[in-house]
């Protein structure tokens, strides 16, 4: 399906809170096809979870380390080599644990996105696609790129005070659309249309926490009023391994996890919003480059815009000089107000400009 230039313009002049308000709808209207593929993977993630890191888990627990009581002693009296190697232990291994279960999220969640991304590109896009053989040719051998970067990468990041990892999220997030373009490094691609939007994309990051951490607490809260006191000793049971219970176990973190699963397909489709948004500004030529804008910008389609050293001033309306307009980054005359400066390409919104 051919897309009309007049849409690119319309999707590159969207602001942020357009945007997210794109993404609900998006989200309101596909939830029936999104929520399927979405919550399998989410209670795949639960029973994978279960099934390999209950053993490790339960070991780092039974190891009885206090390490409060250890600090305390250490401020009072100096530590023996026994309770320092048991320390050293046992931050090791908590730490192996936990980027263990990042890894495995981290894993799975891309393969959810990924599974549906080309899906919500499509449909926001307004074009006729089956859900089945979208889903089906999101599995391919370029997938594995974007699993060692937003899968391993990310979560080997996310050691080094998250801020390596915040970093490979701005700016590679967009892999799960660009992964399956042709004749292009999607690699390149993704950072490219994110070059500039970082505080956006990880503004779509924190909406959708806000947004679920809001939901689940509430729904938390709310379960927690109706256990027993004493059920946390019925969860340890479920965990040792002389009465383990994965069926349990199971069911627990799928009841405690309900608005994660029930809300899976809210970011992929906030984030498609964005992506679209972001790719027909870099395609139409709206680069806010800051600096030397005497640097010739990229080839723009005559049907969607025109440049502005071809536009002839002269022979344009007449326009009482008060009414006039110097675009602030490049000093180009606009005569009409616009959203973006035709020769730079800079964002004019801030200004108050329709």
């Amino acid at each position: 399906m051919e897309i009309s230039s007049s849409k690119f313009r319309n999707l590159a002049g969207k602001s942020f809170n357009e945007t997210l308000v794109d993404g609900y709808k998006l989200f309101y209207k596909n939830y029936g096809k999104l929520i399927l593929p979405l919550a399998f993977f989410q209670i795949l993630l639960i029973i994978l979870d279960t099934l390999l890191l209950t053993d490790f888990k339960w070991y780092v627990e039974s190891i009885g380390i206090n390490v409060a009581d250890l600090f305390t002693d250490l401020a009072d009296t100096a530590l023996i080599a026994e309770d320092l190697n048991a320390l050293t232990t046992y931050l090791l291994i908590s730490f192996v644990l936990l980027f263990l279960q990042n890894l495995l999220g981290a894993i799975i969640i891309t393969i959810a996105m990924c599974s549906v991304s080309n899906y919500t590109y499509q449909k926001y896009m307004g074009e006729e696609v089956s859900f089945k053989e979208s889903f089906k040719s999101a599995f391919n051998k370029k997938i594995f790129i974007v699993l060692l970067i937003l899968g391993f990468f990310l979560s080997l990041s996310s050691f080094l005070l998250f801020i390596p990892a915040i970093i490979v999220f701005g700016f590679y997030i967009f892999l799960v659309f660009t992964y399956n373009y042709e004749d292009t490094n999607p690699i390149k691609e993704a950072k490219r249309i994110s070059k500039g939007a970082f505080s956006k994309v990880i503004g779509v990051f924190v909406v959708n926490f806000i947004f679920i951490y809001v939901f689940s607490f509430v729904y938390n809260s709310i379960i927690y009023t109706f256990l027993d006191t004493d059920f946390q000793a019925t969860i340890n049971s479920w965990n040792n391994p002389a009465t383990r219970n994965f069926g349990m176990i199971i069911l627990y973190q799928i009841i405690f996890s309900i608005v994660d699963i029930v809300l899976a397909p809210l970011f992929i489709c906030l984030l498609t919003t964005l992506f679209t948004s972001l790719k027909a500004r870099k395609d139409l030529g709206y680069y806010p480059k800051r600096g030397d804008y005497q640097e010739s910008y990229s080839q723009i389609a005559q049907d969607s815009f025109e440049f502005a050293e071809n536009l002839d001033i002269t022979s344009q309306p007449s326009t009482p000089l008060k009414k006039r307009f110097y675009c602030p980054f490049c000093g180009f005359l606009l005569n009409i107000p616009k959203k973006f400066c035709p020769k730079c390409g800079e964002s004019l919104e801030s200004l108050g400009f329709e």
